[in-house]
């Protein structure tokens, strides 16, 4: 039950990283295409600005759990480096567990911001308007699938803990 679970959340996570490179991608386009028709032809993009707003929050919130998997955020491994392999994995183990509840939290800020932007009808006013809910809902789903990927690390590291207590 657990592996398929774990290996559900890989594929999910998989996907937001898919859909964060592809706004990277989209940023970087809109943003070279206004900026050429802006110096160019003097008629840049209408909206290009409100518009990468939503594919900066994707790019930078739904890559979180992708590069969690790879152990690519920053960290120090100072001392974690120098302690015995059991006790180095409890001490991420406790990391894993504030992260989540950081996390968990900003997950949950989050996800209230999107609900009120949601039920509001609130827009960005610009050169043109842009429902503000899609680009708030990134920052719930990033953060919370990145929530459930510190569980999933807990559980493992937990088990690998046990494990050598037991042999």
């Amino acid at each position: 039950m657990i592996v398929r679970v774990g290996r559900g959340l890989d594929k999910l996570i998989k996907i937001l990283g898919g859909i964060s490179a592809a706004a990277i991608l989209a940023l970087m386009l809109l943003t070279t295409c206004d900026v050429v028709l802006r110096y160019l032809l003097g008629a840049p993009i209408k909206g290009a600005y409100e518009i990468s707003e939503v594919f900066f929050l994707s790019a930078v919130f739904l890559g979180l759990s992708y590069t969690q998997v790879f152990g690519e955020h920053v960290r120090v491994d100072l001392i974690i480096s120098r302690l015995p392999a059991n006790a180095a994995r409890i001490v991420e183990v406790l990391i894993l567990f504030l992260a989540l509840l950081m996390y968990g939290l900003f997950a949950w800020a989050g996800a209230k911001a999107f609900w009120a932007s949601f039920a509001t009808g609130e827009y960005r006013w610009g050169l043109i308007s842009i429902p503000l809910w899609p680009a708030k809902f990134m920052i719930p789903l990033g953060v919370g699938v990145l929530c459930f990927r510190f569980i999933s690390e807990i559980v493992t590291k937990v088990r690998q803990i046990f494990a050598k207590e037991s042999a």
